[in-house]
């Protein structure tokens, strides 16, 4: 995730993530879930482009969607409940100052779908502001502030393939992993976050000091850095699919589309309500999200992993 200057501007691309592998542990003392959970990056983005203001620092901070972002933004709100403006929030008051400029945000990935925009949003926002503020902070300053914004922005942050625990929080980098090929399905209704995890009932645990790999996951990191894509798709899981199933009936209907089509693994990526299926091929990709479009299930994309 990286900056880039455009005359007085800058911009960021914002990526979504998948969950390949995600296990809920059980509920902490603190409130949130212990987790074991393998995420990627996808080549699905949200644009975030920082400009001055006509009056420059003495001008207050702003967010707007840019027109062309997909429909479901206007259900998003543009204030200081925007993770968005609290990164820029949190990065000025660390910094010693007020935030200014006008950040507009194209968005492309589906909201309450599971892939994660709003906090690769919060985590772009660091990094592009860091840039056009002229701060200079290192990756790891930055880190701590994408610690308190919320449980996958440090994810984002780091930009890889990564096993995530913790709340999310605790990232280990899997480094020379392979790209893999996938279609996204997005249906019209989300799953909020929030009500998934209530409605599993997870029992209470311990926070774990120290994270050790179970043998599934050990496995399934293996069968993903050598691209034995069929093996790794056997064991990748998704321990909130059930729950999504229940409170969004159309995952399930997903689901058994994908079940028609010759892919290597399909599941549910975080609490939903997308959907993924991880394919043999850039072609194959293709002509499956055209199959799924046709069957007007939602969003479908297209897309591949970031290496």
């Amino acid at each position: 995730m990286y900056a880039r200057k455009t005359g007085t501007a800058w911009e960021i691309f914002a990526p979504a993530k998948l969950n390949l592998y995600l296990d809920v542990l059980g509920r902490r003392a603190d409130g949130f879930h212990e987790l074991e959970t393998v995420m990627a990056p996808v080549q699905l983005h949200d644009r975030l482009q920082w400009a001055p203001s006509d009056r420059g620092a003495e001008t207050p901070f702003s967010l707007r969607f840019h027109p062309s972002s997909s429909s479901h933004a206007g259900e998003l709100p543009l204030g200081r409940s925007n993770l968005v403006w609290q990164a820029a929030d949190a990065l000025a008051q660390d910094a010693g100052l007020a935030p200014h400029g006008v950040i507009t945000l194209t968005k492309r990935i589906p909201t309450q779908a599971g892939l994660g925009g709003g906090s690769s949003d919060a985590a772009a926002t660091l990094v592009l502001l860091n840039a056009a503020w002229g701060l200079d902070y290192s990756r790891s300053r930055l880190a701590r502030l994408a610690a308190q914004l919320g449980s996958d922005v440090p994810f984002f942050l780091a930009g890889s393939t990564a096993i995530c625990r913790g709340r999310g929080e605790i990232i280990e980098p899997l480094d020379d992993m392979p790209r893999y090929d996938v279609v996204v399905v997005a249906p019209p209704a989300g799953v909020p976050t929030a009500a998934a995890f209530a409605a599993l009932g997870a029992p209470p645990v311990e926070h774990r000091r120290e994270p050790s790999r179970s043998e599934q996951l050990t496995q399934l990191v293996a069968d993903l850095k050598r691209g034995a894509v069929a093996a790794a798709g056997r064991r990748m899981k998704n321990g909130l699919q059930h729950i999504a199933e229940t409170l969004c009936p159309a995952v399930r209907r997903i689901g058994t589309a994908f079940a028609s089509i010759a892919c290597c693994a399909h599941l549910l990526t975080g609490s939903g309500s997308a959907y993924f299926g991880v394919m043999h091929s850039a072609r194959q990709a293709r002509r499956a999200a055209a199959l799924l479009r046709s069957l007007d299930l939602g969003s479908v994309f297209a897309t591949a992993t970031c290496r």
